[in-house]
């Protein structure tokens, strides 16, 4: 008899070991697949028109386009003053000349001209403006201008706007969360609902969030003291940098949602665990070809800086140390004025908290840029490059790839074409970089 209880007890210890093997192996292989890669300018792409960081590469500014796209602004025709229409005719020859010159070309080039005369530290002159310069000032009979036809009322943008009669939407997003909802049999307050979410903060690696709807407001919010609502609903994230949620994880968050809707007498409609699982998986393998992280660096010419060094020119650029001491972040406000995380400076393997920066020294600084994280609006990629390109001057450096290898205006190119094909993924995915969403599927 004991000894069967031996072999028993031998048998389920055993099991329970392998289970947890496997289990950390799995984890193991889905963060070993899910490291970011980086963008390398060797890729075989396409070239690309890309505005110019640095004085040192020198653009062809008068090259053609080699077609208008079709959100190009409409041509503008150059025109002339009543003055100039009564002028000689060699002047009216030269203006003609000069019109259809800048018909062929102005539109064509003026994007980027501007990013050139922007990178070059010139002002740039607006096209409308140049047309408009060269005047006739000799009139010989002025005629009178005919009436100005009003302009027509710009069109309002769209805005994207919520179903009638559906509530407005919060946190959860079903572009990257599982949503159980939760039927109340009648309304419940934040202050009972509460202190039932202990279980309901994480399952597994993946965060959970509860939500409440206020009939008053036909929203959703996340569930607060002193509201009453009339409804949850429950999302857990399908994936992040970790991985995508997993049959464990899912049991996991279904067990305390589960346990949600008895303790508030609620009904809960529960998805399907291998839709749900699959549908991570797929979330997960979409993320993983877009979570790339490109790097610049700053190679010293002569000998190598101080960490002290370092820490005062990243200081005073502005940039702000992060909370483990490991890098500095560049901040810039986005759309809606909150400051958001642009790129970061490291300097090697330094902690600027813990390390001795009079000691620690090294001949390298890497501008990292988190693409997915990083608002495609605030142009990122050339504030990394502009930013750089200032860094080397100003410290007797150069600015190189990742092999060490000076970076030119052709591998600009090549990188930026990468990011214009990552940013549209995204974009037709419905998570631009920087949104919110965005941000959420590429935590950790």
């Amino acid at each position: 008899m004991n000894l069967n209880m031996d072999l028993q007890t031998a048998l389920i210890v055993a099991g329970l070991v392998f289970l947890g093997l496997l289990f950390g192996y799995n984890q193991w292989q889905i963060r070993k697949a899910r490291r970011p890669r980086e963008l390398s300018p060797e890729d075989d792409l396409p070239p690309m028109r890309e505005p110019v960081v640095g004085q040192g590469t020198t653009p062809e500014t008068a090259a053609r386009l080699h077609e208008a796209s079709a959100e190009q602004a409409k041509r503008r025709e150059p025109t002339l003053t009543p003055s100039a229409r009564a002028s000689d005719a060699n002047n009216a020859a030269t203006a003609a000349v000069a019109a259809a010159a800048a018909a062929g070309t102005a539109d064509a080039d003026e994007a980027v001209a501007e990013e050139v005369a922007v990178a070059a530290g010139m002002p740039h002159r607006d096209a409308a403006a140049e047309e408009a310069e060269p005047e006739v000032k000799q009139a010989v009979k002025p005629e009178p201008a005919p009436a100005p036809v009003p302009a027509p009322a710009p069109a309002p943008a769209p805005v994207a706007a919520v179903p009638e009669g559906q509530p407005t939407p919060a946190l959860i997003d079903p572009l990257i969360d599982c949503i159980v909802p939760l039927h109340l049999e009648r309304k419940a307050s934040g202050d009972r609902i509460l202190p039932l979410t202990g279980r309901l903060r994480r399952a597994g690696t993946k965060q959970v969030h509860i939500e409440g709807l206020r009939a008053e407001a036909n929203a959703w919010e996340p569930v607060t003291a002193g509201h009453q609502y009339e409804d949850l609903q429950v999302g857990a994230q399908l994936a992040n940098r970790g991985g995508p949620l997993n049959a464990l994880e899912f049991s996991e968050f279904i067990t305390a949602v589960e346990s949600l809707a008895e303790s508030l007498d609620a009904s809960a409609d529960l998805p399907d665990m291998t839709e749900t699982v699959a549908n991570a998986r797929e979330l997960d393998a979409f993320a993983a070809g877009c979570d790339v992280q490109l790097g610049v660096n700053v190679i010293s010419d002569g000998a190598p800086w101080s960490a002290a060094y370092v820490q005062n020119v990243a200081t005073q650029d502005g940039l702000v140390l992060s909370r483990d001491g490991t890098r500095f972040i560049r901040y810039q406000a986005n759309a809606e004025g909150v400051q958001r995380p642009l790129f970061t400076l490291q300097f090697g393997d330094t902690n600027f908290l813990r390390d001795d920066l009079t000691v620690k020294a090294g001949r390298q600084i890497t501008l990292l840029l988190d693409v997915p994280l990083a608002d495609q609006g605030a142009k990122p990629f050339k504030t990394v490059c502009e930013y750089g390109h200032t860094l080397a001057q100003r410290m007797g450096a150069q600015l190189v790839d990742d092999n060490m290898r000076p970076l030119t205006e052709t591998s600009f190119v090549a990188i930026y074409n990468q990011l214009e094909t990552l940013y549209n993924k995204l974009e037709a995915r419905g998570m631009p970089a920087g949104s919110p969403v965005a941000l959420r599927l590429f935590s950790v």
